[in-house]
């Protein structure tokens, strides 16, 4: 296990234990570690120190405990921005924790996390999560995980908005779509989410295929 991995684990344990894993889905390039788990020699390169976790009825969470204060013992600083209230955790090494949710309807920047002073960042796009996720085991720990179907389309749908980091995102697509297309399985699944996106969405992501010569498939 590597030192970021440890990292992952002992979050996890601390959401886990305030028992309000089940509340979460895991996103972004962490995804990529439990996909080992659904395609056979799978070996992502993940180097990001961002941990993203989306919280899909924010303001329904009820925690055990007090989550801000078992990170701060475990070295977490909580950093909040004066304007919008978001929250990050960062360890001493710049292993970072962030948590986000839908738009809501009165276009709040942020939504705060069920009984905690937490506040989840609201953004477009992520609801793709919602019912896409798998339950994977992490050392004992069940974790409900982003579908690659998702994880593909939601990277796609924001890569005009990740400037310095959308090349970067996609070369990760283009990793897993890889294994998504050798599984009949897999490629359904991401033909079924595609299907069920609003137009808009459809052509967004058509576009991005296009600048970058992709094909789903």
């Amino acid at each position: 296990m590597t030192e970021n991995e440890k990292h992952l684990r002992e979050i996890l344990q601390v959401l886990s234990e305030a028992n309000v894993l089940n509340d979460l889905i895991l996103i972004g390039s962490w995804s990529l570690l439990f996909y080992r788990e659904i395609f056979l020699n799978f070996e992502p390169s993940i180097r990001t120190t961002d941990l993203d976790f989306y919280v899909p009825n924010a303001k329904s969470i009820k925690t055990k405990g007090n989550i801000i204060n078992t990170l701060k013992d475990l070295n977490y600083d909580l950093v909040c921005d004066i304007l919008s209230n978001k929250s990050r955790f960062i360890s001493p090494d710049g292993f970072e924790l962030e948590f986000l949710t839908k738009l809501s309807r009165d276009n709040l920047r942020c939504i705060k996390i069920g009984n905690t002073r937490i506040y989840a960042e609201s953004l477009p796009y992520v609801d793709i999560f919602s019912g896409n996720f798998i339950e994977v085991d992490f050392d004992g720990i069940k974790v409900k995980v982003a579908t690659p179907a998702s994880y593909i389309l939601q990277k796609l749908l924001i890569n005009e908005e990740r400037k310095e980091k959308a090349e970067k995102d996609i070369n990760s697509i283009k990793e897993v779509l890889v294994f998504v297309k050798a599984s009949q399985k897999s490629i359904n699944e991401l033909k079924d989410l595609f299907e069920s996106l609003p137009k808009s969405w459809k052509r967004k992501i058509g576009k991005i295929l296009s600048n970058n010569n992709l094909e789903l498939f």
